[in-house]
């Protein structure tokens, strides 16, 4: 028999299990992962470097749950006392522009290293390769059936992780032992994915990396916008920019919705040249072309953009006019091409999916959780974390900070919930 059960060894459930021996040292953790180790996953966050948190938190950045249900989670552990909790435990960090933050030598198996290490002194103990088959309500608790046997839970928090990257272990198995509990669940996809679109010129501008704005157009309106680096693809585009959009094109392909509204086409617009309006870059190219008459027209915007993204973009519009000189460009072809470097579009067929995916949209409901505790309303004693919930964040840190917080939460909730309860949870038929 365990106090606590942890089902799932990544970020969040090792922040549980920390959270829960500072509170209950003496009593007996289990952390049950499926996989040959611990924090798989973690080890490949931020290209292997752990983009730990993000100090500029803004609710805007979270999808999914009501901003007050995730504002009651962070409140118990924003992101400065995440960074003094990871410094107790013996972990320098640096902030690296943005509110981003890293660990001080770069690697995100210090983090991995120190939460370990921490666990290993309270005596948690770890069951890797373990996969739980069945979780069943028992009075005093849960009952697990696991490939190594059968285990008593008094108390049990769910974080085994949603369906992103898989080669770290994760594979949605969580969201069926909780629906056999009668939890209920949105439907997962994938988020922070890059995106597949159909265009000719990939192939010409694949590997490129620019700055710029992307914006996400759903029936022809804006519904968001990011500014930063941009990347082509053979497939499609991704940088920064487009995985913060590519969670609306995921519930797109998905759901037939962006922003939960019905939508019949969505649509990437990217701006090569976003501190200049659309007037000043006419402009610009007026006065070009006025001093430089003969210049080539594929070389009109290679002072503008990258060269090769320029070139592209105008053998699309043009590919017959290449060589003649700007000064022969009419009025209304010069305008066509401004138009297209401040508003260049590229039809979504959706993303690269769960395999490039770095997070998972939809999940277990939260309504279904006191926002405070993190503890299911139905189920006394078992309690959800991290990104098994219906809760996602943008690239930066953001992720990873819900899953420290809601893994504190989960953690604390139980410790303190078998600390305060002589009574076990209250009893459930068998």
């Amino acid at each position: 028999m365990a106090d606590l059960v942890i089902l799932g060894g990544g970020a969040s459930g090792l922040m549980a299990a920390v959270s829960a021996a500072r509170f209950i040292p003496g009593k007996n953790i289990s952390i049950l992962e499926r996989g040959p180790r611990v924090g798989k996953k973690l080890l490949v966050t931020g290209n292997g470097r752990c983009n730990l948190t993000n100090l500029e938190l803004d609710f805007s950045r979270y999808h999914g749950a009501p901003e007050s249900f995730v504002s009651a989670v962070f409140s118990q552990l924003p992101p400065k006392d995440t960074l003094s909790l990871f410094g107790r435990l013996g972990l320098l960090y640096r902030e690296e522009g943005q509110g981003r933050c890293y660990p001080y030598g770069g690697q995100a198996s210090a983090v991995l290293d120190v939460l370990r290490r921490y666990l290993e002194g309270r005596n948690v103990e770890e069951r890797c390769q373990t996969s739980v088959e069945a979780v069943k309500r028992k009075p005093g608790g849960y009952e697990l059936k696991t490939s190594g046997g059968v285990v008593f839970a008094k108390r049990l928090i769910l974080a085994s992780g949603g369906r992103a990257m898989p080669s770290s272990g994760s594979d949605g198995s969580g969201l069926k032992l909780a629906a056999s509990l009668g939890l209920k669940a949105s439907e997962p996809f994938p988020s922070l994915a890059p995106v597949r679109a159909a265009s000719p010129v990939l192939k010409a501008v694949k590997g490129l990396r620019c700055r710029g704005r992307a914006s996400l157009l759903a029936d022809r309106k804006t519904v968001k916008q990011e500014t930063g680096e941009i990347q082509f693809t053979d497939q499609g585009l991704s940088g920064i920019c487009i995985l913060n959009l590519s969670r609306l094109v995921g519930e797109f392909f998905s759901h037939r919705t962006v922003n939960r509204h019905k939508t019949e086409k969505v649509e990437l617009s990217l701006d090569l040249v976003p501190d200049l309006d659309y007037s000043s870059l006419l402009s610009f190219l007026q006065a070009l072309i006025s001093g430089q008459p003969r210049l080539p027209v594929e070389q009109l915007l290679s002072g503008i953009v990258n060269k090769r993204v320029g070139l592209a973009l105008l053998k699309q519009l043009m590919p017959s006019a290449l060589s003649r000189p700007c000064g022969s460009l009419s009025p209304s072809e010069l305008k066509t091409i401004c138009r297209t470097v401040k508003d260049w579009r590229f039809s979504p067929t959706g993303t690269l999916g769960w395999q490039q995916a770095q997070s998972t949209a939809g999940g277990l409901l939260s309504s279904q959780f006191e926002s405070a505790t993190l503890e299911s309303k139905g189920l006394p004693g078992l309690y959800a974390c991290g990104e098994l919930l219906d809760i996602d964040g943008d690239c930066g840190g953001y992720n990873l900070q819900w899953a420290w917080s809601s893994g504190f939460v989960a953690g604390k909730s139980a410790a303190v919930s078998l600390l305060s309860h002589s009574q076990p949870p209250a009893e459930a038929n068998s």
